[in-house]
């Protein structure tokens, strides 16, 4: 999903359309004017999606601080916006810093001089340099280790692969890269595998394809893969009426994050697995043990083929979380329609009614691109859901009502929400005269802050310790079942001191709640497994609370 700029004649008209849709506020305003300058710089797909996530990011919490300096001054959330994109677009993109000074004072102009101007840029550098901190260590420069698979003495291409040090970099909102890491491919000699292969091979090749025209013009809008295109879609939510710019600047970041960790999650997938891609598969498709898979020796996929593994697909994954969170910020309401532009369909609109066929549509594209099978769309769609469930609860997108059992019973202080990142172990143990069973043992996860920071670990007990000594356990008051499936339950706990003075040492309740994963597995135990354990990925928020 590499963009070769030089062809894309039209991206110029197609963002000039882009800035004249967003005027809804400095957040939509300024997510357009980052997206141009990243085309600008011609960064290819995953670095682009990582440097929006660190933008939009240092934006929401820029928004944050300068509603703390100057409560209910629009002047000063404006500010901040126009200096946190300042100050990690010059950073990310140095070669592009006129451009950027250009638009800053612009956006400066529009703001009266004065304390609450000047509270804002406090406030945005503030939360850029902090951004930017948090993200100093991501490992985006490690060098290329990937190793072709050759026979000794065989030639193989010698392009350099693309993102194949994604993997290593420090997620966003997951608990580590492969958190959601699919199954394998389909065996060759599958049903299933004959079927995708013939499915492509008649819809997604350069000539005699069987494509329509509908599948052609879906294929050509969605070869483009930048920020920007998917951004678009955001926009038909966020310039809805009866938003704000701090609801706004949250749905953004949410979105770019969950865009990145798509990215690391789907580039784990595509290097664990190393799976061939369809020009690769169709041309030797008398080597796979597979009789309905006859070869095509010229074959070629309609687009260029992305220089990367196949599976999964990254642009599905992408859809995917953008949608989940697009519906989850949306709820019960009616969703607005849909639609972005795009370079490769010479500014081309498309639009869409639901969620469902905006995702629907970019798997089938990638089809009749010739570059994915559908088996790695579908399972690129289901990955992209999970992340954008977790990005939903992480920024409370979809805010689910704490139960009533779960409310502590005196009048609480709220002292702060961590994340916890980690897993739940259980161990396969006898139950006497009853059938073995999985049998929780421990948590072990690290605490992250607002801003991503680790601040803390969360182990057997349960204890929840701070870097900084304090050390709180607790026992569980109440507990309801989570609102999402295969979650463990949400749960209220009494909470005392059991270390030094500090960040946590006055918590008295802690409520768990927004759990992902973490349920005992679902493989077997029985006699021959006493005694395994099992270390189950799982996230939740806990939300600190003194008397």
């Amino acid at each position: 999903m590499m963009i070769h700029f030089q062809r894309i004649r039209w991206l110029a008209p197609v963002l000039a359309l882009f800035a004249a849709q967003a005027q809804a506020d400095a957040i939509t305003d300024w997510n357009q004017k980052a997206g141009e300058l990243i085309a600008d710089a011609k960064l290819g797909t995953p670095p682009a999606v990582r440097v929006m996530a660190v933008v939009q990011t240092a934006a929401h919490d820029a928004v944050q601080g300068a509603q703390r300096r100057k409560p209910s001054d629009p002047a000063a959330v404006d500010a901040a916006i126009a200096a946190a994109n300042r100050a990690t677009l010059v950073k990310l993109l140095p070669a592009q810093e006129a451009g950027i000074a250009a638009a800053y004072q612009a956006a400066l102009a529009k703001i009266a001089d004065g304390p609450a101007r000047a509270a804002g840029i406090a406030a945005g550098e503030e939360a850029a340099a902090a951004v930017l901190a948090a993200r100093a260590g991501d490992s985006v420069s490690a060098p290329d280790s990937f190793r072709p698979r050759a026979v000794p003495g065989g030639y193989v291409p010698t392009a350099a692969v693309a993102a194949s040090q994604w993997p290593q970099r420090k997620p966003w909102l997951m608990s580590g890269a492969a958190q959601f890491r699919p199954i394998a491919p389909p065996a060759l000699t599958s049903a299933r595998w004959a079927r995708d292969y013939n499915e492509i091979k008649a819809l997604g090749g350069k000539d005699g394809s069987q494509r329509n025209a509908e599948q052609t013009d879906i294929a050509r809008f969605w070869e483009y893969s930048l920020p920007a295109i998917y951004h678009g879609v955001v926009r038909s939510v966020a310039l809805a009426p009866g938003r704000d710019v701090a609801r706004n600047a949250r749905l953004y970041a949410a979105v770019a994050q969950a865009m990145d960790d798509a990215m690391i999650a789907v580039f784990d997938a595509k290097y664990h697995y190393n799976f061939w891609r369809p020009v690769t598969a169709i041309r030797n498709g008398d080597a796979d043990g597979n009789p309905a898979t006859a070869p095509e020796a010229t074959w070629a996929s309609f687009i260029d083929t992305p220089m990367h593994p196949e599976y999964p697909s990254a642009h599905s994954i992408l859809a995917s979380s953008v949608g989940t969170l697009l519906q989850a910020e949306v709820g019960a309401a009616v969703m607005p329609e849909l639609s972005t532009a795009s370079p490769t369909a010479k500014g081309a609109t498309r639009r869409w009614k639901k969620v469902e066929d905006f995702i629907q549509e970019v798997g089938d594209a990638r089809i009749y691109d010739g570059v994915h099978f559908r088996f790695s769309t579908e399972v690129g769609t289901a990955m992209g859901r999970q992340i954008g469930e977790l990005a939903a609860a992480r920024h409370q997108l979809a805010v689910v009502p704490v139960q009533v059992e779960l409310q502590p019973k005196e009048t609480p202080r709220f002292v702060e929400r961590v994340s916890a990142r980690g897993v739940q172990v259980y161990e396969c143990r006898s139950g006497g005269a009853a059938a073995p069973g999985w049998v929780f043992v421990a948590p072990e996860a690290l605490l992250y802050d607002a801003r991503g920071d680790e601040v803390g670990k969360h182990d057997a007990g349960p204890h929840w310790a701070a870097a900084d000594g304090s050390r709180i356990v607790g026992q569980v008051q109440a507990r309801a079942e989570a609102p999402v499936g295969g979650a463990i339950p949400w749960l209220l706990l009494q909470a005392r001191s059991v270390g030094t003075e500090g960040r946590f040492a006055d918590v008295t309740s802690v409520q768990r709640v927004n759990t992902l994963g973490g349920t005992a597995p679902a493989r077997g135990c029985d006699t021959a497994s006493l005694g395994a354990t099992a270390r189950v990925p799982y996230t939740a928020d806990y939300v600190l609370f003194a008397s």
